[in-house]
Formats: C-alpha cells, sequence, structure tokens
C-alpha cells in the first residue's frame, strides 16, 4: 500500500480521471522514453560520440534486457513501497541519469562509458515503473475498459512522440552536430517529469482484493500457472526473433544506404505512426479476427518485412520510401501484437497474485526483447558475418544477413502458438476475457 497517501473509496468520476491522468502520463513521458531508447536518436547520438555499430546498437537493448532481468525484484519493491510511490521515486532517478547521458560528450574519452553506465541506470529504474505500471492500473481499470482503454493510451504516447521526433528531425538538420543532439535529450529529459506530475494526481484506492501472496508464494504461484508459463514463453521467443528489426533498420540507413540524419529520425516519427494506426485498429482487428488469426497475421507479417528489407541493397529516394512504408507496417503489426499481447497477459494473471503474474510474464516479454538486439549488437560487433556477399548479381551486407536470420527466426517462432491459451486451450483453468 502507498503510505503517502491515505485510501480513498473509488467512484466511476475517480475511475475516469485516474484513466485520463494515466494516459497523459504515458503521452508526456513518452516523448523522452522513446527519444531515449527506442528511436534514431540514441543511435546517432552514439555514433556522434565515437560508438560503432555494436554499442550503438546496444544501447537499445539496455531497457527491455534490464526490465526482463529485474521487473521480478521490483515486482516485490512494489508491494513494499506501493504502485504510486515507487514510479514517482523511480522516475526522479531516471530523470538524473536522463540528464547525465545528454552531458557525457563533456567526459571525453570517457563519454561512451558514462552514456552506457546512465543508460543502465535509467533502464534499471524504469522497470520499476513497468512493475508497478500495470498492477496500478487495475486497481481502477475495470476489464471491460481494457482494450479500450490500452489502445487508447497507446495512441495517446505514440501520437506525442510522433510529433516530438517529427520536430526533432527537423530542428537537426541532415548532419547535425552533437550539441543539437544534446538539446533533443534534453528536451526528452524534461517530459518525464510529466509522469512524476500526473501520476502523483492518481488517487490510492481501497482495494478489495488484496494480493494474497508473498514475494516466493506468489512467484511459485506464477510458476504454477500453466497458460500463464506457456503464454511467457511465447512472447520471449517471438521478440526474440522480431524485436531487433527497428533499431537495425536505423544503422542500415545510416551506415549502408546513406540516408541523411534528420530524414533517419523522420522515419523513425513516421514508424511510430505505424504504431498510432495499429493502436487504434489493434483491438478492432482481434475482435474481428480473434487471437488464433490475428497472431497468425502478426507472424505472416513479420516475416514478410524482414524478407523485404533483405532485398534493398542501395539508397536512393525510392529506397527510402520503400523502407519507410515498410517499417510503417511493422510498427502497425507491432502495435496490434502489444494490445493482443497484454490483454492475454493480464487475463492469464491468477487473482491475488497480479503483479507477480504480470511480472513474471514481462520477465520472458522483455528479456526476449533485450536479448534480441544484445545478439544482434555482439554479431555486428564480431564480425562473423560478412560486410559483403552476394546471390548471383545481388550485393549483400552484414545488415541484409540480419534481416533474413530474422524473418526465419519469426517463421520458427509461429510453432509456439500451440501453446499460447487463447489459441489453443487446454484443461481448465481461471481466465479473465478480454
Amino acid at each position: 500500500m502507498d503510505l503517502s497517501k491515505p485510501p480513498v473509496e473509488i467512484t466511476p468520476e475517480l475511475r475516469r480521471s485516474s484513466e485520463r491522468n494515466a494516459i497523459l502520463s504515458a503521452a508526456t513521458a513518452a516523448m523522452g522514453d522513446i527519444t531515449l531508447v527506442d528511436s534514431a536518436v540514441i543511435i546517432l547520438f552514439a555514433q556522434r560520440i565515437g560508438a560503432g555499430d555494436m554499442f550503438s546498437m546496444l544501447t537499445t537493448s539496455l531497457l527491455p534486457l534490464f526490465n526482463g532481468l529485474c521487473v521480478i525484484p521490483m515486482a516485490w519493491v512494489t508491494g513494499r513501497t506501493g504502485y504510486q510511490t515507487l514510479i514517482i521515486r523511480v522516475t526522479s532517478v531516471a530523470f538524473l541519469a536522463y540528464l547525465m547521458i545528454a552531458a557525457s560528450p563533456f567526459f571525453g574519452k570517457g563519454a561512451v562509458a558514462m552514456m552506457l553506465g546512465m543508460l543502465v541506470l535509467f533502464a534499471i529504474m524504469s522497470t520499476g515503473y513497468v512493475a508497478a505500471w500495470f498492477p496500478m492500473l487495475d486497481t481502477f481499470l475495470l476489464q471491460e475498459r481494457r482494450s479500450l482503454f490500452l489502445g487508447s493510451m497507446r495512441f495517446a504516447w505514440q501520437f506525442s512522440s510522433s510529433l516530438f521526433l517529427l520536430a526533432a528531425g527537423i530542428f537537426i538538420g541532415s548532419n547535425p552536430s552533437t550539441e543539437k543532439l544534446q538539446i533533443v535529450l534534453l528536451i526528452g529529459a524534461l517530459c518525464l517529469l510529466g509522469r512524476i506530475f500526473f501520476i502523483s494526481r492518481i488517487p490510492v484506492f481501497k482495494v478489495v482484493k488484496k494480493e494474497q501472496f508473498g514475494f516466493s508464494d506468489g512467484l511459485r504461484t506464477a510458476l504454477a500457472n500453466k497458460p500463464l508459463a506457456g503464454y511467457s514463453v511465447y512472447l520471449f521467443v517471438l521478440n526474440l526473433a522480431a524485436y531487433g528489426t527497428l533499431p537495425l533498420s536505423t544503422l542500415y540507413l545510416k551506415n549502408h544506404l546513406h540516408a541523411p540524419d534528420n530524414l533517419i529520425i523522420m522515419i523513425s516519427a513516421m514508424t511510430l505512426a505505424g504504431m498510432l494506426v495499429g493502436s487504434l485498429c489493434g483491438s478492432k482487428l482481434i475482435a474481428k479476427f480473434g487471437l488464433k488469426k490475428t497472431f497468425l497475421g502478426i507472424h505472416i507479417s513479420y516475416a514478410i518485412i524482414n524478407f523485404s528489407l533483405f532485398f534493398i541493397g542501395k539508397g536512393n529516394p525510392f529506397t527510402y520510401s520503400l523502407v519507410t512504408f515498410l517499417l510503417i507496417a511493422y510498427s502497425f503489426t507491432f502495435a496490434a501484437a502489444s494490445i493482443a499481447s497484454t490483454s492475454e497477459m493480464m487475463a492469464l494473471a491468477t487473482p491475488g497474485n497480479k503483479a507477480m503474474a504480470m511480472a513474471f510474464c514481462g520477465t520472458f516479454y522483455y528479456t526476449g526483447s533485450g536479448l534480441s538486439r544484445m545478439i544482434s549488437s555482439l554479431v555486428l560487433g564480431s564480425g562473423m558475418l560478412s560486410a559483403h556477399w552476394s546471390i548471383g548479381s545481388m550485393e549483400l551486407c552484414q545488415y541484409q544477413s540480419l534481416f533474413l536470420i530474422y524473418s526465419v527466426a519469426i517463421v520458427f517462432a509461429a510453432m509456439f502458438l500451440v501453446i499460447v491459451p487463447a489459441i489453443f486451450p487446454k484443461g481448465e483453468y481461471i481466465y479473465a476475457v478480454h
């Protein structure tokens, strides 16, 4: 329970105001989060201060990887401090880490080390936010409003992030200085303060069904939840195969197709716009086709897009447009997959053990995401993929090799659909339908 605020009785008005504040917190803070961990800005900034391909892509793997490693311990901390309290505290530390990342060029030869160190700190603090976020939503969000709320929330943060990145691309120009990139990061850091402001406006509600399990019992209960465990394994394999495509595309555009830096950031903004449309349509697609067909479509889309990127070998206005279209489609698919995944995760969580169940599932989800990018970065840094090879008259590079590997891995991951409860239900278990 959050000790900083007395718990209050929930009312319909407080439910709706809490939903609005949760959406506003996501929309403001996302402009900072997306800029630092999942856009072209951080990759371009890393390369500007001397990081190579390996460390540049590594910057995008730290947040999901540490989310996977630390979300269960943070779920225990959440139970001791309260959801809102933990979110405010970890966001405050993350804000300071963000400022140090923006200041890392001032550390000279230690700039890359400082950036990576502060990214690790930022990632660990962000894990506290992830661990507390969904259980906090569960204190005021009605089951029948989950899909609508998640879609609205994703629309809000993706819309704000798209506008922010588009403005950043216009601001920095085609060959930005380090100082301009620092200004973008500084503004992104200030956006995190919005999360603190709006989360502090959400009351702490009296919960009718309190968490019934301690840390060890809660973890054992999550492990014993076979549908949740099977679904978690599936999410791990899917994200391991599919999560590296977007940051790899940034390196591909920058280093092989030689796209201007501002164009790369604008492509990141348009990619987020694809997520925005996917957030609007995701719940409708699930309602129309069902989860089984939706998940099959997700695999098909992921595989086709990676395979298409494999064949793009030269940089010109046409190929830049084609890459942009493919990445928009990829992000659309990713958003639909995210809505389906989150709704299913919340449905499978054992009542009385929500925080630990969602942390358990999140461990697999984020670890797969982080490892996808970390393994890709290590592969690029090791030189095990040839920088130049050919198939007939077609010249290829190491980035294209990874796109091909991704497409094959995504097809392989489809075999794990057999353990997704919504697709092949087995046995009797608690299942809170969407």
